[in-house]
């Protein structure tokens, strides 16, 4: 990529997603599927994460994070028999991530011996 040296070019920005899944009903299985729920009311306490990226602005990052934070809550689970249709994830936080560019030292040459440095 060819880059200008503006600092649009130095950074970079990627969106993330934090949800959290129902818990699962222990005591549901293949076959009592249509009488017991496959999952509780309450929430696992894991936080998942989705990141997507890199983008080259905040903008396009913030545009994927909405995107899936919308999505999220519309995979669902039940809709037949007696259970319920009901949203298996909930998005907790939604945000977008800045990393800058900057070049670093990675390996070293040394001029006597001609020999990199190995890292």
């Amino acid at each position: 990529m060819a880059t200008n040296g503006s600092l649009s070019d130095m950074e970079q920005w990627r969106s993330v997603v934090e949800y959290r899944t129902r818990k699962s009903n222990p005591e549901s299985t293949f076959q009592n599927r249509f009488d017991v729920p496959a999952y509780l009311e309450e929430w696992d306490e894991e936080i998942h994460i989705d990141t997507r990226g890199p983008y080259q602005s905040a903008g396009n990052a913030r545009s994927q994070a909405s995107r899936d934070a919308a999505s999220r809550p519309k995979q669902v689970h039940g809709g037949w028999g007696p259970n319920p249709r009901m949203s298996t994830a909930r998005v907790v936080r939604v945000y977008v991530e800045r990393a800058a560019l900057a070049w670093e030292p990675f390996d070293e040459r040394d001029p006597e011996t001609k020999k990199w440095g190995g890292r």
